[in-house]
């Protein structure tokens, strides 16, 4: 097919075969008449996209025939704190699956990702998910995981479900209290935000025998929780460390001692009797 040209070249143009016109980009400062879907991610807004929006934005957003914003929701939302005027292309046709077909396109979505599409759509499950992310408890791999009621990857197929709209808690109650149990954790013996550690410690905490206080204690007057800060552990040698420091100064058999083996393939087995099905009582 041969390149048309249906409008007037730029002196730095001519000359040069650069294809045809076939839109135009539009330019305005009432960003109110854009729309946003539930599919669009929720914005994370940096200074430096806002700073970006200041200097003037270099693409324009992308919208359908209802100014739904299709793709360009993060550089709308830079616009919009920095009180500037945004360009943007109408694109007829365009609809949800676009919205996730770009965002896939540009970056694969993770979790997080996933977790407030369906949220800003109204799924209660979601939304309280979101809300516990946003609060900081843990990091976020840590409390889907929790959430889930998953204690091994994330490849877990309850994980998966998160994708396809269908995650619930495995007990919302649970998940809630254990993190706060965990937030209380850190500020009293001064312990960093740790993957292993949070897993460990909710493996730990779903046994009513463990005595919560007396093992933030015993991690403080060990040492334990300046370890973690400059120590790289796996999630099983967290898990029997913490175990062993707990049960220091205590005798095989007493009321409140914690009785474990390791696995033949290094997995730290917890001989003790969980409360009903596992539920904690923190």
């Amino acid at each position: 097919m041969i390149n048309a040209r249906n409008y007037k070249q730029e002196n730095h143009l001519k000359g040069k075969n650069v294809g045809y016109s076939i839109g135009t980009v539009y330019k305005t400062d009432d960003l109110s008449i854009f729309q946003l879907s539930e599919f669009n991610r929720t914005v994370f807004l940096k200074k430096e996209m806002v700073q970006q929006a200041k200097e003037g934005l270099i693409s324009p957003i992308i919208v359908n025939e209802n100014f739904v914003v299709i793709d360009g929701q993060h550089r709308l939302a830079a616009a919009k704190e920095a009180g500037e005027p945004i360009e943007y292309i109408i694109k007829p046709g365009l609809d949800k699956h676009d919205i996730v077909r770009m965002n896939t396109i540009q970056r694969k979505w993770n979790l997080k990702d996933y977790i407030e599409a369906y949220a800003n759509q109204g799924k209660k499950e979601y939304v309280l998910l979101s809300e516990l992310i946003q609060k900081g408890y843990s990091d976020v791999t840590s409390t889907i995981a929790i959430s889930a009621g998953v204690l091994g990857t994330l490849a877990d197929s309850r994980l998966e479900k998160i994708k396809d709209g269908s995650f619930e808690f495995a007990n919302y109650i649970d998940t809630v209290s254990f993190l706060k149990f965990y937030e209380h954790f850190r500020e009293t013996s001064g312990s960093p935000k740790r993957n292993h550690l949070c897993i460990a410690l909710y493996d730990l905490c779903r046994y009513p025998k463990v005595d919560k206080e007396r093992l933030i204690k015993k991690v403080i007057s060990t040492g334990l929780n300046e370890d973690i800060k400059v120590k790289s552990y796996t999630k099983p040698e967290m898990l029997k460390t913490l175990i062993d420091t707990y049960n220091q100064m205590l005798t095989v058999g007493r009321d409140k001692y914690i009785n474990y083996h390791v696995a033949s393939n290094g997995a730290v087995i917890v001989d003790e009797e969980l409360d009903g099905q596992g539920e904690m009582k923190l």
